[in-house]
């Protein structure tokens, strides 16, 4: 007599289970860390202006809007944005960038990510 193999029907539905899970969670995840993406690379391009060295906090409040509203991020604002000094270092400021992004996940369940990002302002005419 011969024996079988194979997976259950219970083995099958256990896997998908899985990777449906997987899948919805990647799905709920990923944008958020695209956005991230593309704000590291937004305060990158702002803080490599030698201009922006120099710049009021207003001037570049005013810089990030305009880079935000150019790349649809429309979920932040420049509240998320602030320019501080670098500590230990005289006349060197950095921009910073720390929000939170809640996305919602299974049910009444969330995602709550942090992100954080800071660069040292003007840095490209320092070369």
């Amino acid at each position: 007599m011969r024996k079988q193999q194979g997976a259950t029907f219970l083995s099958w539905m256990a896997t998908a289970s899985v990777v449906i899970f997987s899948l919805v969670t990647a799905v709920k995840l990923v944008p958020g860390y695209l956005e991230f993406r593309a704000v590291k690379s937004l305060a990158h391009d702002i803080a490599m202006n030698p201009s922006m060295k120099s710049a009021s906090k207003q001037q570049i409040k005013a810089k990030v809007d305009d880079y935000l509203n150019i790349n649809g991020l429309y979920t932040l604002t420049s509240d998320a944005f602030s320019v501080e000094p670098v500590p230990g270092k005289k006349n060197v400021r950095e921009l910073v960038v720390h929000y939170e992004s809640r996305k919602n996940w299974l049910a009444n369940i969330d995602f709550l990510t942090t992100f954080h990002y800071s660069i040292e302002l003007g840095k490209a005419g320092d070369t």
